[in-house]
């Protein structure tokens, strides 16, 4: 999930919108104005119902955000890293990076966000039963109730035991407790989470189709996300058990022989081309040795003659901060998942001096040998890659 515009920060944690948000606010809004609001308090005028319609669905978003920061806080006391919280159309995603060590740890880091919806629901409802007892105006209560049954809503629907909603998280660390085999409770949750977004997709086509509700269009897009999320944590479980805890020295290349100084001009370069490697790419490196960039190769005799006697390789180079930098020990799962799409190289860093590489179609290989060999049962598996952790709420 992209981050799109970024809020400012909550509790430390990094919030950001996507633009699907404001259809949400609309959507919610609309249906507040034109049918619930004056539902439950009749004989006003439009622009309060306008008005509060509008507050309420601002209000329903700051409790998501709620929900998040739950799911961030109890991360951040796990040791893990939260990277930030995207708000969107069907609710939110907090990205964590890394797993919960154990099963204990994942129940709780799952169950803190329906814990806080439920817990706002049921004092928000509380709160407008009150204020309606108290004689205050029966918009404001009616708000207040209707926004606090949705947070009641929106905790059981989290608590499905689907992945990847919250309730999928639940099952698979009590699955997980009970098998003692990480990878078999994912197989299963997983698995359960497919069947159920597969049906909640047709059921919510039908209602839209046969019964003419426009409901069924929001419960059949749901449906299909955690199709989606399911399948997508199904197929990463497979890439995770064949990697296993791999580091990532054993799959880089030396890079020994394709390291260039970069106050050689290209000419220099090239002229020592053959003794560089087969790799299309050299690691440019400061009159210390320190690795400061890396270079393609290949497009450096597409230059005219005479840049290439002015140019050095220092100035061609991509910039180190730009290229993705591991460790040689580092857990070949752990480079996965902080590697970004945009990538095509990773520099094998130690003690400052590069001494390998690994190219993402090294990475393309192993992901594609995993997908034909199902992983297997109680293989070594650290965990999902974030991107199919998320906390993905529906």
């Amino acid at each position: 999930m992209r981050e799109g515009v970024r809020l400012g920060h909550v509790a430390g944690v990094r919030l950001s919108a996507h633009w699907s948000l404001v259809v949400v606010v609309v959507v919610v809004a609309a249906g507040l104005d034109r049918g619930i609001l004056p539902a439950m308090s009749p004989g006003l005028s439009g622009d309060w119902y306008a008005l509060a319609a509008l507050v309420t669905s601002v209000a329903f978003v700051v409790t998501i955000v709620a929900h998040e920061i739950g799911h961030a806080v109890v991360a951040g006391r796990q040791g893990l890293a939260v990277h930030g919280v995207v708000i969107w159309a069907l609710g939110g995603v907090t990205n964590i990076g890394g797993e919960a060590a154990s099963p204990m740890a994942e129940l709780t880091l799952s169950g803190v966000g329906p814990a806080v919806s439920l817990l706002l629901g049921a004092g928000l409802v509380g709160l407008g039963l009150a204020a309606r007892t108290a004689g205050s105006p029966a918009l404001l209560a009616g708000a207040l109730v209707w926004l606090g049954a949705l947070n009641v809503l929106l905790a059981a629907l989290n608590a499905l035991p689907a992945s990847p909603l919250d309730g999928g998280r639940m099952l698979h660390a009590l699955l997980w407790h009970l098998l003692a085999d990480r990878a078999r409770a994912t197989a299963v949750t997983t698995r359960i989470g497919q069947v159920v977004g597969l049906a909640t997709t047709i059921g919510g086509l039908y209602l839209m189709v046969a019964a003419g509700a426009l409901e069924g269009l929001w419960i059949a897009v749901t449906g299909g996300f955690v199709l989606f999320g399911a399948s997508a944590e199904r197929r990463q479980a497979k890439v995770v058990a064949s990697i296993g805890d791999r580091p990532v020295a054993s799959l880089m290349s030396p890079m020994a022989p394709t390291v260039v100084p970069g106050w050689l001009t290209v000419h220099q370069v090239l002229a020592q081309r053959a003794a560089l490697g087969p790799w299309p790419l050299a690691v440019v490196v400061d009159w210390r040795g320190a690795t400061t960039g890396l270079v393609a190769l290949g497009p450096l005799a597409a230059l005219p003659a005479a840049q290439q006697m002015a140019v050095r390789v220092e100035d061609l180079a991509v910039p180190v901060g730009s290229v993705v930098v591991s460790d040689p020990g580092e857990p070949l799962i752990e480079l996965l998942r902080r590697w970004p799409d945009s990538a095509r190289w990773a520099v094998a860093v130690d003690r400052g001096r590069a001494v390998g590489a690994l190219g993402v179609r090294e990475l393309d290989a192993v992901m594609a040998r995993a997908h034909r060999r199902p992983g297997r049962a109680g293989s070594s598996d650290p965990g999902l890659p974030v991107a199919a952790q998320g906390w993905t709420k529906a």
